[in-house]
């Protein structure tokens, strides 16, 4: 079942024109999966791709992907420990544009103003995973 309280949580500061870009993604995904109607799965999928932009090439090498995969857990474990900092959506190791990893957070109020301790959590977070390598 789509849940738009969850796809508002996860596009803040989307227009109109590009939730209807997202929707049309997720449509478009449906039919390459030879599905009958749009679930979640599509949806969450076409936020990513929208977001962060297509996916690239798996990372093959050991070295690299491990370097990734602390990275991005630095970042989780980081703001999962702060206080004021948004709460770990998911993290992946599937390249995205020039991210080689990401880590997703879901923004929990209104981002139009947020408080300084809120802006610290965010400067931790983003150092977590230079500080996990």
């Amino acid at each position: 079942e789509i849940s738009l309280e969850v796809i508002a949580r996860r596009t803040p500061g989307f227009s109109g024109a590009d939730l209807a870009n997202l929707l049309n993604e997720a449509a478009i995904l449906t039919a390459r999966r030879r599905k009958d109607c749009v679930t979640m799965s599509e949806v969450d999928a076409a936020i990513d791709r929208v977001i962060a932009g297509m996916e690239g090439a798996a990372l093959v090498d050991n070295k690299t992907k491990r370097l990734v995969a602390y990275h991005e857990v630095g970042h989780a474990i980081v703001g999962t420990l702060l206080q004021h900092h948004d709460p770990v959506q998911k993290v992946t190791l599937i390249p995205r544009g020039q991210a080689k990893g990401l880590t997703w957070f879901t923004p929990s109020d209104d981002q139009s103003l947020i408080s300084r301790s809120q802006i610290l959590a965010r400067i931790m977070g983003a150092l977590g995973g230079r500080a996990a390598e």
